[in-house]
Parts: structure tokens; sequence; C-alpha cells
């Protein structure tokens, strides 16, 4: 899943409870609806173990208090609150939405999709949950369920500008780049000030060779809100329409180039080349290549028929023959590959200060735009690249990148 944050409902309203209660746990039931974080919390808590409320207004006191550790980001915590809310009050289907989202984002899909099964199962017009369980297909590997599910939300909510954008990365991932480009459309159409929905349309028009639509995007979505993502894909996009502008060689030396990525497809030919320029006229020179995949740590050439899959490969630049159409990017998931005593060469995208080599690999594998990093040990520094050079020996260094292998 994609980086996206997941919706979670709004505190619930405290009902009315017919039993008194002292003007301390009034102004409890009060906090605990109306506070955030650990004033909200507290009150909560209070109310819980006071222990003096009706069945109902336990229930709403547990789901307040589950909401604020979620968004803490105390999940277990969450759970667990939710599961006591759940017990007192088994009809709530709000609840079990709620649920659903903690487990997913403790990454317990198939717990996370039960609770959204349960949440549609009280309320088949829920729409959150129809929205969040799509998330948790996609996220799985099931796009079609996911499509399905994102679909009936949008039937049940035809303004839901999020489920529209959330149903385009799922046809983006397919590399259905013009039914990615039409949802993400819909989706700026009900809510034109959403940077994120820019950001998604320029990465299709990008895949459909419209760079000049794609810049106009991420300038907008820039306007909208800063992001490094958008940043760099508006980089990208004004480097491949200076490419684009430029005369177009003859067919057999045509290529469009890929960095960091893999081609999975029929093998041609693997040959030692010098450069990526050598492996691209080889591939040129061949009538049974498509495709090439250049891996610049080895310097090793991989000529291929019809590529099949993109994959995400830090070593690799690979590259598509004449008007080769792009394969769809692989769902396969994304590792973490270790490389002990290495250090990669080059000027960081971004450098920041890390205890630990385990907080290094994780700010990239949560960065979009990170596909390698170093952690130099003395230092405590976290070097993060959004391309990689072949690595070289450094005990004072641990180095670390991310990749898909064929399924």
């Amino acid at each position: 899943m994609c980086g996206r944050r997941l919706k979670v409902l709004t505190l619930a309203a405290f009902v009315a409870s017919a039993m008194s209660s002292g003007t301390g746990l009034a102004d409890d039931r009060h906090d605990c609806e109306k506070l955030k974080g650990e004033p909200s919390i507290s009150a909560c808590t209070a109310l819980i173990e006071a222990g003096t409320y009706s069945a109902s207004v336990m229930a709403i006191a547990y789901l307040n208090r589950g909401l604020e550790y979620f968004d803490k980001g105390y999940y277990d915590q969450a759970i667990s609150d939710y599961s006591a809310s759940i017990a007192l009050n088994p009809k709530n289907a709000d609840v079990f939405n709620n649920r659903g989202n903690a487990y997913h984002a403790k990454r317990d899909y198939d717990r996370a999709i039960g609770d959204f099964n349960q949440a549609i199962a009280i309320d088949p017009g829920h729409v959150l949950a129809y929205n969040n369980r799509a998330i948790a297909y996609g996220t799985k590997g099931e796009p079609d369920r996911a499509i399905e599910d994102f679909s009936q939300a949008i039937a049940l909510n035809p303004a839901y500008a999020g489920a529209y954008s959330n149903r385009g990365n799922i046809f983006f991932k397919n590399g259905e780049f013009d039914r990615a480009l039409a949802d993400f459309d819909r989706a700026i159409v009900i809510n034109p000030k959403n940077a994120l929905f820019y950001r998604n349309r320029a990465r299709a028009y990008q895949e459909l060779r419209l760079y000049d639509r794609a810049i106009a995007d991420y300038q907008r979505s820039l306007e909208l809100k800063p992001s490094e993502n958008a940043q760099a894909g508006l980089k990208v996009a004004r480097v491949l329409l200076a490419e684009k502008s430029k005369p177009e060689p003859g067919p057999e030396t045509s290529f469009r180039r890929m960095p960091n990525t893999d081609l999975a497809g029929p093998l041609v030919s693997e040959l030692r080349v010098v450069d990526r320029d050598a492996c691209e006229n080889a591939c040129a020179a061949n009538g049974s290549c498509r495709a090439y995949s250049f891996n610049m740590w080895n310097s090793m050439c991989f000529l291929k028929g019809d590529p099949t899959e993109r994959l995400l490969e830090p070593s690799t630049m690979s590259g598509l023959k004449d008007e080769t159409y792009p394969p769809p990017i692989s769902n396969a998931e994304i590792s973490m590959v270790r490389f002990r005593h290495k250090l990669f060469p080059g000027d960081p995208f971004r450098q920041s200060s890390q205890d630990r080599f385990e907080d290094c690999e994780a700010v990239c594998r949560d960065s979009e735009s990170c596909v390698a990093f170093s952690f130099i040990k003395a230092e405590l520094a976290c070097r993060m690249f959004d391309s990689a050079g072949e690595y070289s020996n450094d005990e004072e260094a641990d180095s670390g990148a991310k990749r898909q292998s064929v399924n």
C-alpha cells in the first residue's frame, strides 16, 4: 500500500445516560468527547475506571479513547479499546471499521478485511468500510477485488473523491494509464484543492508521455502543498520533456530509458559490456531485442524480447526499443536488501542523523524517492539516494536498497 493515511471516523457523540453522576464525571464525559490527545485519553480513562455509566456510554468512551490511541500510533492499545467497545455494543459498524484500520496499520490485512466485512454486514451502505477494504485488498495484491470495492464506494457516494483517486492508483499500478487518468480527472473535479490528486494525475500523464501536462500538474500540486515527491516528479518530467523535444533518432536507436528498473521478459542474450550505451547499441543491432536491462554494478547487459513487467532494481537501468509499450509495474512486494560494510557513492538527495542502521533503513523504506541508502556509523549519518552507483567496501558503513523480485 502503497504511503497513504487511512480515513478514520470523527469522534462519536456521547448518548444521554439515565444515571446521575457528579460534576467530575460530567466534566470527564465532556473532555473525553471534545478534547484531543492525552487530555481526551485521561478523561475517557477516568470514565471507564469509574464504571458508573451505562453500557452504551462506556462503549463510546472506549471508542473515543481508541481513536486517540490510533492517532498517536498506539495500534495495539487502539485495537484493545475497539474490542472492548464491540463487546459492549456489537452492532456499531463504525467501531469494526476503525478496528480494521488499526489492523491494517499493523499490516495484519486478513484481520483488517474481516473487520471491514463485519462493518459492511451491519451496515451495507458503509462507504468508508468499502474504501478501506479495497485499500487492504490492493495492499495484498488483489487488484480486481480492490477495484470492485472502490467502485461500490463510488456507487454509494458519487462525490467520494478519495475513492476515485484510490481506484486510479490501482489502475495505474496495473499499467492501465488511461483508466487511471479518468479517475484522477474525476477526483480533481470533485476536490480541486487536493495536492495529492494532481500529483497522481501528473504520474499518469508522465506514463502517457504527456510531459507538458505532467509538469503543469506537478506545479499545481506544489502550489497547494510543498512535497519532496512532487518536486522530484517535476524534475523528472522536465528532463523527459527535454529528451522528447530533441530530434528523433533513427528507429534503430530510439529507446525509452527507465532508471532503477529491471524488466522481466524472455531473455534474448546476455553479454558483458563497458557501459549502458554499449548495451543499448547491442539491443539496437539485434532484431529480436525489444528491450534491455543493464546492470551498472557488474556491467552486464541483458537483451530481452517483449517485456512482461517492470520491477524496482537500483542496480539496473533499462530501456524500451522504439515504441514498445511499457509493461505494467510489478505488484511484487518491495523488500529491503542489506549490504554490510558497503558504501554507495555520489551525492545523496537527502541526509539526516539517525542513531541506528535500522532507523536509517526505515526512513528509506517509507520514502517514495529513496531507492538506496548508506549509514555512516561514526557520523550517525543516513544518506539516501534516488539512484545508486556501484557500492564499494567500507568497514565504517552499512548500506541497503529496495528491490522487487519476479513473482
